[in-house]
């Protein structure tokens, strides 16, 4: 928190908070950089400070230049959370792409992730700001990790009456992204994210053209993964032409990866009576392994199948308990993370899984401890 007189800083405090769980304020000695344009560069003022209490004045603050950031944990020495003020928020829109240094740049990123975890910034706000903004990083592994975080957002943070607008938008941003990007590792992150961002028929066939060279990019090829992820949507979304692509691929790609593909298409088609199929086999003798096994469970759940699946989001919750009871405890955590329904963010969900992590009690440690994690992500989202 801090306050200026127009062109000098005045007042300038750290505040910090612990979860309610673990309520423990713990000493943090940590570098505020305050960042301020100064003929259309930026310059930092570094300041050393050590937190002690849930405030602490920093007086060495006060007759600095006016800065447009202060970033709170300059340098990453600090182990915590940072949130921004409203100001620093302002500025780091306008301007994250204008900070040479690094290490910052990332932070502010890891920060603003952070804060829509935290409710303290609409993930709408993050995405708009990702469309805008990331384009131009040219750091390969922040570009990577940043779309990982906005796959995040669009997931489990976008309310879902805006969820298809939001995908839509996020899918033209990353193809114009695509098409700027320099030839190498960026153009195959680019691509990654702009295939996992069609969930709408028309951005399907529009990826599909890229994998059957009607439309090219310079210096990009489609790879094996891209391919079947493609051919993957097809079948999930119901679209035609869905089994001749996987034909294809099967043909292109004999291997384990591609035999695990095969399984997850079986799965992935949206008729009921291969849901229930599936659903039989996956809880009895499995596909003949624990890896295809995996690959049916990661098929059996689409978020366009939501009317076909809905009714074994309690037949999980059922068996569930079973299946950690007397089945190895390998196969136990993996069904967990396949058919567990947190994808759909309701509160009947959470309260369904809430009432099973109160029936497990002490009886299965294992299952009470993914239930209270999954619980806390489904509480968040």
């Amino acid at each position: 928190k801090w306050e200026s007189d127009g062109e000098r800083v005045t007042q300038l405090s750290l505040t910090q908070t612990a979860p309610d769980g673990y309520p423990t304020l713990r000493p943090h000695r940590v570098d505020i950089g305050l960042v301020r344009d100064e003929g259309g560069k930026l310059a930092v003022d570094v300041l050393p400070a050590t937190i002690r209490d849930a405030e602490t004045d920093i007086p060495e603050a006060r007759g600095l230049t006016k800065p447009g950031l202060v970033f709170p944990n300059y340098n990453d020495y600090g182990y915590a959370k940072v949130a921004l003020d409203a100001d620093s928020v302002a500025f780091v829109r306008e301007s994250i792409d204008r900070v040479d240094d690094t290490l910052l740049r990332q932070l502010l990123w890891s920060s603003l992730w952070n804060m829509v975890r935290d409710q303290q910034l609409k993930s709408t706000e993050f995405l708009a700001l990702v469309r805008e903004k990331l384009p131009s990083e040219a750091r390969v592994e922040l570009v990577d990790a940043v779309l990982a975080q906005a796959a995040g957002a669009l997931g489990r943070y976008v309310p879902e009456a805006k969820r298809e607008a939001e995908y839509r938008a996020a899918f033209q941003a990353f193809r114009t992204a695509l098409r700027a990007a320099p030839q190498g590792d960026l153009q195959i992150v680019w691509a990654r994210a702009l295939i996992n961002a069609a969930i709408v028929p028309d951005d399907i066939t529009e990826i599909a053209r890229l994998a059957d060279g009607y439309d090219t990019v310079p210096g990009l090829t489609i790879d094996q993964d891209m391919r079947w992820t493609i051919a993957l949507k097809f079948v999930g979304h119901g679209l035609t032409g869905a089994q001749e692509r996987i034909d294809a691929e099967s043909k292109r790609d004999p291997s384990d990866r591609g035999q695990r593909a095969l399984v997850r298409a079986e799965t992935s088609v949206p008729d009921a009576a291969v849901k229930a199929a599936a659903w039989e086999k996956i809880n009895g003798d499995g596909y003949g392994s624990l890896y295809l096994t995996n690959a049916a469970m990661s098929g059996f759940a689409w978020v366009c199948q939501r009317d076909l699946v809905e009714p074994y989001f309690e037949r999980f919750f059922e068996a569930v308990p079973g299946i950690f009871r007397d089945r190895p405890r390998e196969f136990a955590t993996d069904y967990f993370h396949g058919m567990f329904p947190g994808w759909v963010i309701e509160d009947g969900i959470l309260e369904r899984s809430q009432r099973l992590l109160a029936e497990a009690g002490d009886d299965s440690p294992v299952l009470a401890r993914m239930l209270r994690e999954a619980n806390d992500d489904l509480e968040r989202a």
